[in-house]
């Protein structure tokens, strides 16, 4: 996947600084709030899980239909979830049962049209929406989602609430869910700029230490320390560039999706990667653990690689498009 954004089109086209105001609220989807029980879930773990191993759950779009799927890694069982299902693109908070999930296909113009849900209360009408280059972003603590509209106008949303205008198109939640933008080469928090790279910023996280990663003119990614000191910085290898690096807990490495062509997800030791994981695994989606220890990707099953420790692995038998993996 290609660094989908809008931080990435400014910043790449070198319009970091042009960024329209004003611009017609966003459009909310009509929807509908009742939901049918989904499928029934696998009744047990698969043979041979290593019950107790794994922490937190799994939610992910199968592959074949797109709907979501919930698995509570302790003990390998899928959880009963009502049934959501949309286009397979999936953005979830670190935290919390709400998600967010595309209705459809992106539109002419760049938008991808998108529905909060809470896994937890099927029923409820949380809002549809449409988001330019089909970025979303979530807070820290799931409580609030932000988003770009039309003409760069951005959006931030407490759930339930009503959206706020923002000035410009969002780049990031901080730790304490401020929204962060990137303008030009500078990372700017409520007016201020927390830091200034050496080119055009078109991806930024805030990791869990304050630490800041941010990739540079889809070039290298560079890591911030809490005071805004450079911590490492990396060249990317030119396959790699302009992709969504999919960041670990601290920073340390990033995993890359390679492409629909290629199936497999890169593993980049950014500097102080302790690890001692494969280069790469066949798959088209990955995510980290909370803990940083362990990797899940998505393909013909759905892996888990142990890429600090024991080297051990895992497998759950279903085909999966994206992943999201959380605490509980």
């Amino acid at each position: 996947m290609l660094i989908a954004g809008f931080a990435a089109a400014d910043a790449l086209r070198g319009h970091g600084h042009d960024v329209e105001r004003a611009g017609p609220t966003t459009t909310p989807l009509q929807t509908t709030p009742t939901r049918l029980p989904g499928p029934q879930p696998q009744a047990e773990a698969p043979r041979g899980w290593p019950v107790g191993t794994l922490q937190g759950s799994l939610v992910f779009t199968n592959a074949n239909d797109c709907r979501l799927r919930v698995i509570g890694l302790a003990g390998g069982e899928e959880r009963p979830l009502a049934r959501f299902a949309g286009s397979c693109e999936l953005w979830a908070p670190p935290v919390g049962q709400r998600i967010a999930y595309a209705l459809g296909p992106s539109s002419p113009d760049g938008f991808t049209p998108f529905k909060i849900a809470d896994l937890g209360r099927p029923n409820a009408d949380l809002g549809g929406f449409r988001a330019l280059f089909g970025v979303v972003l979530w807070s820290p603590d799931g409580q609030r989602i932000a988003w770009c509209g039309r003409r760069r106008t951005g959006f931030d949303l407490e759930i339930g609430g009503a959206a706020r205008r923002l000035p410009r198109c969002p780049v990031a939640y901080t730790p304490d869910n401020r929204i962060a933008y990137a303008v030009g080469r500078r990372l700017i928090v409520e007016n201020k700029a927390v830091l200034t790279a050496d080119g055009g910023i078109t991806f930024a996280k805030f990791l869990f230490d304050g630490s800041i990663a941010v990739d540079v003119d889809g070039e290298r990614i560079v890591v911030y320390d809490p005071h805004g000191r450079r911590r490492l910085s990396f060249d990317l290898p030119e396959s790699l560039q302009g992709r969504t690096p999919i960041m670990s807990p601290d920073g340390c490495a990033a995993l890359f999706r390679e492409g629909q062509e290629s199936a497999r997800i890169r593993l980049l030791n950014l500097g102080c990667f302790q690890g001692a994981a494969p280069p790469s695994f066949p798959g088209t989606d990955a995510a980290w653990s909370p803990d940083g220890r362990w990797v899940a990707v998505a393909g013909p099953a759905i892996t888990f690689h142990e890429v600090l420790g024991g080297g051990r692995s895992a497998s759950w038998p279903a085909r999966a498009a994206q992943l999201a993996w959380r605490p509980r």
